[in-house]
């Protein structure tokens, strides 16, 4: 009996320690649980931060494609198709180009010129390419104004060699031009020149991406006519030139600028020269080409003279379609 005593006193004495150890663990759990829980709470945070920065950042970006040789179709073809318009790169064979344009000018006297042009050029096999283009002019001046037709013109071009290395294109052209326009003697607002004129030229052009650089020397010969039925009248031969630079802003997108001037002989009445009657012709021309799609080219122009005998400025624009 003796050992029962000792039993509840030792019960008695670990029941408050069992009851500690127990509310410790219970504690411990509940801690743990409250832990898992911030846990939880801070991946979910977690989470959403990258959410956003994702949404925040731009995509990744692409290493870039490998740049192209600059005489790559593909890559600068609003710039291919100004120097086309320019007449200082051909079309490929089979290929068509229709392009309805207009035009306006200004002149110091208090002119002012305004046209409707339409001309077409096909490629042919071997670098050719010909074309032809027929204008309606409306002229407004201080004696009073004319309209009608201008003088029609055909031309031939060819590619004697293309871009190699560094070798720079070079193309020829002969451009025949008719007197079509009401001239001098029909009326006192003159429409045509009166001559049958033919110009012969060479055009030279280099590209390296994404600028193409140009120039080109061109003689123009009018040939002599009788007037009045009595005096034979000729104006006199023109030497020209031109250079300029194009600039394939983007594979859509061209600028281009130059500038061109034109040394015309003095005017010759029954074989002598009229002294005094030579010219000299020059102006700033700046262009934009956009291609509107893949057989639409939208070109515009400008020209601004730089010499008594230049026309003051002028503006243009025309539309090359493909086939």
């Amino acid at each position: 009996m003796r050992a029962l005593p000792i039993l509840v006193c030792a019960l008695v004495l670990a029941g408050p320690a069992a009851a500690e150890t127990v509310q410790e663990l219970q504690a411990q759990l509940d801690a743990q649980v409250r832990i898992n829980e911030l846990l939880k709470q801070r991946i979910r945070t977690l989470e959403g931060e990258a959410q956003a920065v994702a949404v925040a950042a731009p995509p990744a970006i692409a290493a870039p494609a490998p740049a192209r040789a600059a005489d790559d179709p593909d890559e600068a073809r609003a710039l291919e198709r100004a120097l086309v318009r320019e007449g200082i790169a051909v079309l490929p064979p089979g290929s068509y180009e229709i392009a309805p344009g207009i035009g306006w000018t200004h002149s110091a006297s208090g002119s002012d010129t305004y046209s409707a042009s339409l001309d077409g050029r096909m490629g042919l096999q071997g670098g050719w390419m010909i074309g032809a283009g027929i204008p309606f002019l409306k002229r407004d001046t201080s004696l009073g104004g004319n309209s009608g037709p201008g003088d029609v013109s055909v031309s031939v071009w060819k590619e004697i060699w293309a871009q190699d290395g560094t070798r720079p294109s070079l193309v020829a052209n002969l451009r025949y031009r008719a007197p079509t326009g009401k001239d001098f003697t029909e009326t006192d607002i003159p429409l045509g020149s009166g001559f049958h004129r033919l110009r012969g030229g060479l055009s030279m052009s280099k590209s390296i991406d994404p600028v193409a650089f140009y120039g080109g020397l061109s003689y123009t010969r009018t040939f002599a006519r009788t007037v009045y039925g009595r005096t034979d009248l000729r104006y006199g031969d023109a030497l020209g030139g031109n250079v300029g630079t194009s600039l394939a802003v983007t594979p859509e997108i061209s600028l281009s600028t130059g500038v061109g001037v034109s040394f015309n002989q003095e005017l010759e009445v029954d074989g002598v020269k009229v002294p005094g009657s030579d010219s000299t012709v020059a102006s700033v021309n700046l262009g934009a080409g956009i291609l509107l799609n893949k057989d639409l080219f939208l070109n515009i122009s400008g020209v601004f003279g730089v010499t008594d005998e230049s026309p003051d400025f002028g503006l243009g624009v025309s539309l090359p379609m493909r086939f």
